[in-house]
């Protein structure tokens, strides 16, 4: 079963590595002059003054971080992985790193495919980071049957999509062969398997052949060393992390598709960044992996996977991304088709060996060309009739998602995360903690984000309270458990949030659905909280919900997640000013609001999915949690805007306030957006309610 995982690496470890990286001896290092021999002194000691002076290791954990990272044990061997869950309408995806790279590589790339649909899995290659050593050496073969054991476990008999460069196609290209019924499509940005019996024949496979053994001369001695006597390297590097820093970035510059002078010193700076070329660095070294990271070397020889037995054809339906790697060039497509089905071949125009970190966008592009059209291949091997009705619906359906795709990206590029992440009872939770003092913790409404305290209640609060502002589960940033939950569920998650950051029973304020949330954790959770503040709140079932919505919700969660993925986000985009009008009317909307206050990640479609289950779910749980009102002994305040169109105070506010002992009523100018439209009010309000627990 899989475990949450956060990177924390101990302090004296650290110190361990710093002080080593200090004391490194550079006047014993005499200098070559430039990079044909070797790293060039001068950027390697470019990256450790970074390193010493600039470089901060818990900026880049945290960065790390707001990755949901796991740990599982498969079939012996403990994994670390990244499981970044997407609304499953694509088909779920591996994404496999080489050496010397890491889970790193993907960064960039995550969020986009999570967007388009994919559950997303990047795990750390065994022995490599936070993964658990090898007994002893395996290679890419027994490599691949693990990564196909942890998709099983984690999808079970559901085919899914791989993608690798580096020893990540050594892999796909395992897992193609031994699990071809697993795999709907591979997608390479580096042929590194062939069959046993695939021979150049043709001019320009010849002379490819002919690059290659030439620069295999010049460029693999590190490999023979790997594949030879891996121990022996491992005790030279394990006691300097300067020389684990020499050998990877030597291969970074090699390998890299960037500009060279004319004695081949690579410009480095122009592909990467320094903090990233360390982070990827030090996955090596917090836990002492450079050695086990060449085990795989060793291990290919030992299980002799260095190529498919003669005759091998991998049926599997395979899409290259040919990108102009200067030491491992690719092949030309008439070879690799020998061996592979491919059904894609791109000529890229730019990119090397490490293409995701270099032309993320390139290779982004390339994939999901080629993984719409995997998807469109397998509904049609499951239709045999209707097919002109089906081709137009599903251009139709594609534009639809095209433009969702399109539009998410846009908005997850203007409005990113601003805090941290945390994983709670099945939920990633993104959230941001500030200040000091006696704890508030604040909630969102429906189809919002935690930017909407951003207007001056945050401010204002933080100078005299610690604060937490949450991204309700689904919402903003913040990833539910395997399904979207509901008032009642939220509820429950909100409470384990809450012991899980120790608050001492904090002030809780929720605006508009939040209120319904907030009372749901004080009617169920009476230990979690020590009063409540309401904003807008929604007190009472609301009776009804849009006919549309409760369609899809009536007909189940694919009718739901399928509205919500095509649909959502075009239909809520067109009635962005309309339904964001009459949710601050008479108050106007703030034209920055769509950024300032995350009004624009409403617009996603795991945002409006979020939003039909909690409207569906309100009936039922607001019921419950009513019924449980005269219970309540903690303090608690109602504050409506007297002009409120969303919520009629006379109903939701005298009613709470009938039935819970003690609670308070209080009205002030304005709508139902009391947080963004009267700041001032707001936070002066939540600071009484604050003064009387």
């Amino acid at each position: 079963m899989a475990e949450p995982f956060l990177i924390a690496v101990p302090d004296d470890r650290l110190a361990t590595i710093r002080a080593k990286v200090a004391a490194f001896d550079w006047a014993m290092v005499p200098d070559a002059g430039d990079w044909r021999s070797g790293v060039g002194l001068a950027d390697l000691k470019r990256l450790v003054d970074h390193w010493l002076t600039r470089y901060d290791w818990r900026a880049q954990e945290r960065r790390l971080n707001a990755l949901p990272q796991f740990t599982a044990e498969v079939q012996g061997q403990r994994l670390h992985f990244i499981h970044a869950r997407g609304d499953g309408s694509r088909p779920p995806l591996l994404l496999l790193h080489g050496w010397p790279g890491s889970i790193l590589e993907f960064e960039a790339l995550i969020a986009p495919l999570v967007a388009d649909g994919h559950d997303v899995v990047v795990p750390s290659l065994p022995g490599y980071a936070f993964s658990g050593r090898p007994l002893s050496p395996i290679g890419p073969k027994k490599t691949a049957a693990l990564m196909h054991a942890l998709m099983v476990d984690l999808f079970g008999q559901r085919r899914y999509l791989v993608q690798g460069g580096d020893w990540g196609a050594a892999i796909g290209g395992w897992m193609a062969h031994d699990h071809p019924e697993a795999i709907a499509g591979l997608h390479l940005n580096m042929v590194i398997l062939q069959a046993e019996d695939a021979v150049p024949k043709k001019p320009d496979e010849l002379a490819w052949a002919a690059r290659r053994a030439k620069l295999a001369k010049e460029e693999t001695g590190y490999s023979q060393e790997q594949g030879s006597r891996p121990q022996t390297l491992g005790i030279a590097m394990s006691d300097s992390p300067v020389g684990v820093a020499a050998w990877i970035l030597e291969k970074f510059g090699a390998w890299a598709d960037v500009p060279r002078d004319g004695h081949g010193r690579p410009d480095l700076w122009t592909a990467f960044d320094a903090d990233t070329l360390i982070t990827n660095i030090m996955l090596y070294l917090v836990e002492g992996s450079f050695v086990t990271s060449t085990w795989i070397y060793r291990g290919r020889v030992l299980e002799g996977s260095g190529t498919f037995p003669a005759g091998t054809r991998i049926t599997v339906p395979t899409a290259v991304a040919a990108f102009p790697d200067p030491v491992f060039p690719p092949p030309p497509r008439s070879h690799a088709q020998k061996t592979y089905d491919i059904v894609q071949w791109t000529e890229m125009p730019a990119g090397g060996h490490f293409a995701a970190l270099e032309q993320p966008e390139f290779l982004l592009a390339d994939m999901r060309r080629f993984f719409a059209s995997r998807i469109v291949s397998d509904q049609g091997a499951k239709r045999s009739t209707a097919r002109r009705t089906l081709s137009i619906l599903a251009a139709t359906l594609a534009a639809a998602a095209v433009y969702t795709r399109a539009t998410t990206r846009a908005i997850e590029r203007d409005v990113p995360p601003d805090g941290g992440f945390i994983d709670v009872a099945g939920a990633r939770i993104h959230y941001v903690d500030r200040g000091a003092g006696p704890a508030i913790v604040l909630m969102h409404g429906l189809g919002a984000q935690l930017r909407n305290f951003s207007y001056g209640v945050a401010d204002a609060l933080a100078n005299t309270h610690r604060i937490i502002l949450i991204d309700r589960p689904g919402s903003g940033y913040s990833q539910p458990s395997a399904e979207q939950p509901g008032i009642l569920a939220q509820s429950a998650i909100i409470a384990a949030l809450i012991d899980r950051l120790a608050l001492d029973r904090p002030l809780l304020v929720g605006h508009s659905l939040a209120g319904a949330v907030a009372l749901g954790v004080a009617t169920h959770h009476p230990g979690s909280v020590g009063g409540l503040a309401l904003l807008a709140p929604m007190t009472q079932p609301p009776g009804s919900i849009p006919a549309p919505v409760a369609g899809a919700i009536r007909d189940g969660i694919t009718a739901r997640t399928m509205f919500a993925h095509i649909f959502g986000t075009p239909i809520s985009r067109a009635a962005y000013r309309l339904r964001w009008g009459k949710i601050f009317a008479p108050d106007p909307v703030p034209t920055d609001f769509a950024i300032r206050g995350g009004g624009a990640l409403g617009d996603r479609p795991v945002s409006v999915n979020a939003a039909m289950v909690e409207l569906a779910s309100a009936d039922a749980d607001l019921a419950e949690i009513a019924a449980r009102y005269q219970a309540l002994t903690i303090p608690v305040a109602l504050l409506y805007g007297r002009d409120d169109e969303v919520i009629d105070p006379m109903v939701d506010g005298k009613a709470a306030v009938a039935a819970i002992p003690g609670a308070t009523l209080a009205m002030t100018d304005g709508g139902h957006m009391l947080p963004v439209a009267h700041p001032q009010a707001t936070a002066a309000f939540i600071r009484t309610c604050a003064k009387r627990m």
